[in-house]
């Protein structure tokens, strides 16, 4: 059984980054002063997840202005209403536009008053939204533009690095993601006054503890050893872990990186590189072995999302075709709009594309287990739901991403 997301952490990293962190205090700040000099930041910050990442961020903006309305696409992780409730804001969704994940621009420009606080760029599945064109829209207004990179650390835009082009931008470290130390999260400021807001807000955030390393070291152990196809279905079929269930956290710890967790990534470029050239070799076999999918742009996808014609087909891929046994999983339920959680605290609006989307979607692995032996079983199965129609769309890497026939 295929996970669909992933990729091992080697025993050699638990053990030599476990005993460093008994005599290094400093490796959380060496791995901070590493990612400034690489994504030309003023100030990067390490805390305990992207949520706690974006939190953080919407607080300094928050103090910076006063103001509280945070936009976002309503097709969009349930991280990031869930990080927008715990800075105390109000989560505004706006639906997405007839291509891709980005935002319905007509819609979100009627949206843009002088009582929003940032509008966030979201980078869903390691696609580049149109950054530029959101801060083009905000400029003269006062909004921010906040980079989602969660799923995008090494990606770039026009030569330019995810999470770099907006006012401020941040990663997340979770287990699935680019890279990983079983949990974290990456705050990156540009400007120097909101490098400096950020760090009035980390001051006060707590530092993680031994039994918060303790805990790090053997989930992500675990994890690392059952991600394997040969031992997944053991903690796929363990309710309790919550495995590919999206859930809205209505309260999470904000922490700091610890030093074991900046240990584990102290040679996160190279297996940034390593996992991406991997990645995007997988997309390309997707892209072109799958029905109808566009050529779309050379993106290392961290799962590669292909949108059905309609839900129908979706069940038959998950039910008749055992498409779990694959890795091909859906992806967000519903749209933010109808997360019940949020239930009195958003204005009555429809989301109809995000709905579409939420209801059709299916994500295809590209980590490191995948074989090619996987990768020819993956293309049968979607192919035969498709039975040669015309319609199975793929976001592709184009800043406005091209879906054929679109959403």
């Amino acid at each position: 059984m295929l996970a669909p997301v992933g990729y091992r952490v080697p025993m050699r990293a638990f053990v030599s980054s476990a005993a460093l962190a008994v005599v290094r205090k400093n490796a959380e700040a060496d791995l901070m002063r590493a990612l400034e000099r690489y994504f030309g930041a003023s100030r990067a910050f390490g805390v305990s997840s992207g949520k706690a990442a974006l939190t953080l961020v919407l607080l300094a903006l928050h103090h910076m202005t006063g103001r509280r309305k945070v936009i976002i696409p309503a097709y969009t992780c349930y991280s990031v209403p869930s990080a927008i409730v715990k800075a105390g804001l109000d989560v505004v969704p706006c639906d997405i536009g007839e291509e891709g994940f980005d935002y319905d621009y007509e819609q979100l420009r009627v949206m843009l008053g002088p009582d929003v606080l940032c509008v966030l760029s979201v980078h869903l599945f390691g696609i580049p939204s149109d950054t530029p064109r959101l801060k083009a829209a905000c400029r003269d207004t006062g909004i921010f533009v906040v980079e989602d990179a969660a799923q995008a650390m090494g990606g770039s835009l026009d030569g330019r690095l995810l999470g770099t082009i907006g006012d401020a931008g941040f990663f997340s470290l979770g287990r699935g993601k680019n890279v990983t130390c079983g949990t974290g999260g990456i705050v990156l400021a540009r400007d120097p006054e909101i490098a400096t807001a950020i760090d009035a807000v980390v001051v006060d955030v707590p530092g993680a503890t031994r039994a918060d390393d303790a805990f790090a070291f053997l989930t992500l152990l675990a994890l690392s050893a059952l991600l394997s196809p040969l031992l997944y279905w053991l903690p796929s079929g363990l309710p309790f872990l919550r495995l590919g269930e999206t859930i809205f956290h209505e309260d999470f710890p904000v922490r700091r990186l610890s030093s074991f967790q900046a240990l584990l990534l102290r040679d996160w470029l190279g297996h940034l590189s390593t996992l991406d050239a991997i990645r995007r070799e997988n997309a390309r076999y997707y892209r072109a072995n799958i029905v109808g999918v566009s050529r779309g742009s050379d993106l290392a996808y961290l799962r590669f999302p292909v949108v059905l014609p309609d839900p129908g087909r979706r069940r038959r891929l998950m039910d008749e075709r055992d498409g779990a046994v694959l890795g091909i999983r859906p992806m967000y339920p519903a749209s933010v709009g109808a997360i019940p959680q949020l239930r009195g605290r958003l204005s009555e609006c429809d989301f109809p594309r995000s709905e579409r989307v939420a209801r059709s979607l299916v994500t295809l692995p590209t980590h490191p287990f995948v074989t090619a032996g996987d990768r020819a079983r993956i293309c049968e199965a979607v192919n035969s739901v498709m039975d040669q129609a015309p319609g199975i769309h793929e976001a592709t890497g184009h800043p406005v991403a091209h879906m054929s026939g679109g959403l």
